[in-house]
């Protein structure tokens, strides 16, 4: 296969995309929610949802938890879930194709690398959304006020789409340059675990200045304090705008990268030309 700029020549677009993109993302859309994958994780997620809100409502233990720490508690878990399969599903968007031995097929429409790219990123970006949704009457029901939860339900909005495109277009460069499906996704699943473990820490771990700087840099980390802040401290939007600067720069940043290095999608995997 020819280099880059060889590879792309030739092929229709406008500007970084053409129309074929949108091609991609209906085929996308339909593999993802008309097979069995995507309903069933929803499905699966509605159930958990479910039994954390029936345990809060029945279990006095629980019940001696403020309201916020539970509708708190269901939109952390919404962000999680939402990062990890945005991740997931994006780092399995090419090398999956490539194991499954469709990537040449592919390659050989009249696409440009970077439209099928664009196609399979925007069609891994919809589950954020269909998770927002079904946790919504999860948080309406849990809620302590109808001001509460408006604000709990656009800050987890604002701070899981930021999210959602960040690992979402990282899940896509590692799929882009894997080897294989296994490598690919074990990748994305570690990615995931090391900018999660920074949320479980106590809050006294995160008061020096190492720590607070990790907060700020993180942006899993920076998302999450701004959600417990807003909901569980009622803190205003302005209070703790600088936790949203890491989401916003890892999404702009990530996404930018993820679009350039489309073009280098390969039969092949790896950093090789």
């Amino acid at each position: 296969m020819g280099s880059v700029g060889e590879s792309e020549r030739g092929r229709p677009s406008v500007g970084i995309l053409g129309s074929g993109w949108f091609t991609v993302l209906v085929r996308e859309l339909r593999d993802l929610w008309f097979g069995t994958r995507g309903p069933g994780l929803v499905l699966l997620f509605s159930l958990l949802l479910s039994m954390i809100t029936y345990l809060a409502a029945t279990n006095t233990e629980l019940n001696l938890i403020d309201q916020k720490d539970t509708v708190n508690l269901v939109l952390q878990i919404t962000l999680g879930m939402g990062v990890l399969l945005s991740l997931l599903f994006a780092a399995d968007a090419i090398s999956g194709e490539r194991e499954r031995e469709t990537l040449e097929t592919l390659l050989l429409t009249p696409l440009s690398r970077r439209e099928i790219a664009a196609g399979k990123l925007v069609a891994v970006l919809t589950t954020w959304p269909v998770l927002m949704l079904v946790s919504i009457p999860y948080v309406w029901a849990l809620r302590v006020g109808s001001s509460v939860s408006i604000d709990a339900i656009v800050a987890g909005l604002l701070v899981g789409t930021l999210l959602a495109i960040a690992f979402a277009s990282l899940g896509m460069i590692v799929s882009i340059f894997a080897e294989s499906n296994r490598v690919s996704l074990a990748l994305g699943f570690l990615v995931f675990l090391v900018l999660m473990a920074p949320t479980q820490l106590p809050a006294g771990a995160t008061n020096g200045w190492l720590g607070k700087m990790l907060v700020q840099i993180n942006p899993v980390n920076a998302g999450s304090r701004f959600l417990n802040r807003i909901i569980v401290s009622d803190h205003s939007w302005g209070q703790e705008a600088n936790l949203l600067i890491a989401p916003v720069v890892a999404a702009v940043v990530v996404t930018a990268l993820a679009v350039i290095l489309a073009g280098r999608i390969r039969l092949q995997g790896g950093t090789g030309r």
